[in-house]
């Protein structure tokens, strides 16, 4: 706008020059002076419609100035519409038309310049059309006249003023002087051809106004339309971020809850509809909703893991005082000479025994939570597996021990990196286990054998297309070590927490005729095999599943199973 108001003013200034230029001119081919009233004179002469294509030549210098103005006062112009042609003048030596072909005499010495912009001459100060803020200075033979129109009169313009403006260059090209009193201005400055100097401008003030006006315009639209935009915005975030008030309470009751009790109440999540991932909201929804997950699972496995850890040193507890009590009371006995000497020293030894096994179970199960690795070499199962039959068999006449062994190479294979007297503490956990829980006459097979790599079956492919081999799987293969018997099985109920602490098939911590376990033997069978980068299971088997000849099947449903299955040595 600024640059646009600009180019309007400099053109304005342009088209002044050059009507000032042909007054000055004429003023001083008619009178050779610039006084007002020359220049008055020579602006009655040319007439509001003089000069549309009026075209002069200068006859010389001062010498020619009398004739043009003799030539001038004898012809003068003629009238636009139907005037004969014009006479010549004393020293004519140009003609023009004006109007509807009437031709005129221009007086020697007039030079008016190619194309007077339309309206007539050129008007001066104090002629019509001449605008606020409108200067003008003329300087002739050491004369100068100035002024500035300001509201409808002409102010002077101090001589200090006067040599501002004289000293711009005559280049005509347009240029900002600041005057005192006056202010900026936009002025341009020639000198004709009678030596005159011309200054023409036309001041900034008008310019500078409207351009505060535009300014303060603007601004003020601009702060409306920014509140407009800040009251549609916080009205927007307002109802975009007001599923977040739900979310916040969510949180806060959260925090209020109080997590140190036993019993914890399932915790409030947020609608699905908040919690869609996709957006700001729904994002922080979804996460939410998965903290709560996450935090709800891990009190709910606290709680579990505190009750086990309660149960534990309970049944610990118990397993400890039974035979300490035992101890005890012999001892108490044998001082009041109220039992025989030898069968109070043979439970004495046998409950202290007892006692020092079971400490023993749990120093080896302390040792491997707190991840304390086995010895690993090359150790061969099949011995392992004969001395277990033959221990079982001198354990337990009543049961039928069937051993299952490859032959040939095969049992040349059956060799795994570990530690030895590990695994002989896990077959002689799983034979016990077998032994004490079943009826006599129950028939228990042993076996071992190889199992070759299958990549399909053995491996587990990850997105990124990363192949790791399962627990108890190589790329050498495996080694398969299991122990079934066509007993009665274990109860559905318990299969799930078969391999915890102190879970014993009555749930009770009485031992029936001496027998029973302390519930740690198939913990310490998972626990070892984890170490030795194995794993094991247990199912109820049925009568195809039970390994062994077709004659040796038993009643369908019946009878446990449990394999260990670990990585076959490389070596």
């Amino acid at each position: 706008m600024r640059g646009w108001m600009g180019r309007e003013v400099d053109d304005g200034v342009r088209e002044t020059i050059a009507q000032v230029e042909r007054s000055v001119t004429h003023a001083i081919g008619r009178t050779g002076s610039i006084s007002d009233e020359a220049l008055a004179a020579s602006q009655d002469a040319e007439g509001p419609d003089a000069g549309q294509s009026t075209r002069g030549t200068r006859q010389g210098g001062q010498a020619g100035r009398p004739g043009g103005r003799q030539g001038a006062d004898s012809a003068g112009t003629q009238s636009a519409e139907g005037a004969a042609p014009g006479t010549p003048g004393q020293g004519n030596d140009g003609q023009g038309s004006g109007g509807q072909g009437s031709s005129g005499q221009v007086a020697p010495g007039e030079e008016w310049g190619d194309h007077p912009p339309s309206g007539g001459a050129p008007q001066g100060l104090g002629g019509p059309g001449a605008n606020d803020g409108l200067l003008e200075l003329v300087s002739y033979d050491g004369v100068v006249t100035a002024g500035v129109v300001d509201k409808f009169s002409i102010v002077p313009i101090s001589s200090r003023d006067q040599q501002t403006l004289l000293a711009q260059p005559t280049d005509r090209r347009v240029r900002t002087v600041h005057l005192e009193g006056h202010g900026a201005f936009r002025v341009a400055a020639l000198k004709t051809a009678d030596g005159a100097i011309v200054v023409v401008g036309q001041s900034l003030g008008k310019t500078d106004w409207v351009m505060t006006q535009l300014l303060a315009t603007d601004l003020g639209v601009a702060v409306v339309v920014v509140l407009i935009a800040l009251f549609v915005g916080r009205w927007w975030v307002k109802r975009e971020m007001r599923p977040l008030d739900v979310v916040a309470s969510t949180a806060r009751g959260i925090g209020r809850r109080d997590l140190r009790s036993e019993e914890i109440e399932p915790f409030a999540r947020l609608d699905p509809s908040l919690a869609r991932p996709g957006t700001e909201v729904g994002d922080v929804g979804h996460a939410l909703n998965t903290m709560i997950d996450n935090v709800e699972g891990a009190l709910k496995a606290r709680m579990e893991s505190e009750r086990t850890l309660r149960q534990f040193v309970a049944d610990a507890s118990h397993e400890l005082r039974t035979p300490l009590a035992s101890i005890q009371g012999y001892t108490q006995l044998l001082q009041r000479d109220s039992v025989d000497a030898e069968t109070a020293l043979g439970r004495i030894a046998s409950e202290s025994a007892r006692m020092s096994g079971l400490v023993e179970d749990l120093l080896l199960l302390a040792r491997l939570d707190a991840g304390r690795e086995l010895a690993s070499l090359p150790v061969d199962l099949v011995p392992l597996v004969v001395d277990a039959v033959m221990d079982a068999h001198a354990a337990g006449p009543d049961h039928s021990w069937v051993l299952e062994l490859p032959e040939g190479e095969e049992s040349e294979q059956c060799v795994v990196d570990g530690d030895e007297a590990a695994l002989r503490q896990v077959l002689a956990n799983l034979v016990n286990n077998a032994r004490v829980h079943t009826p006599a006459g129950t028939t228990v097979r042993i076996g071992v054998r190889a199992v070759a790599a299958q990549d399909a079956v053995d491996q587990v492919v990850a997105p990124d297309g990363t192949a790791t081999w399962k627990v108890g799987c190589g790329p050498a293969g495996s080694v398969l070590l299991w122990v079934a018997d066509d007993g009665p099985g274990i109860p559905e109920a318990l299969r799930p927490t078969v391999f915890d602490r102190f879970v014993r098939g009555d749930g009770s911590r009485t031992r029936k005729d001496g027998k029973g376990s302390s519930g740690l033997g198939l913990s310490i069978v998972s626990s070892i095999t984890k170490a030795l980068g194995g794993r094991v299971s247990m199912s109820t088997l049925s009568a195809d599943d039970v390994p062994g000849d077709e004659a040796a099947r038993v009643a369908p449903t019946t009878g446990t199973r449990f394999e260990v299955r670990l990585p076959r040595s490389a070596g």
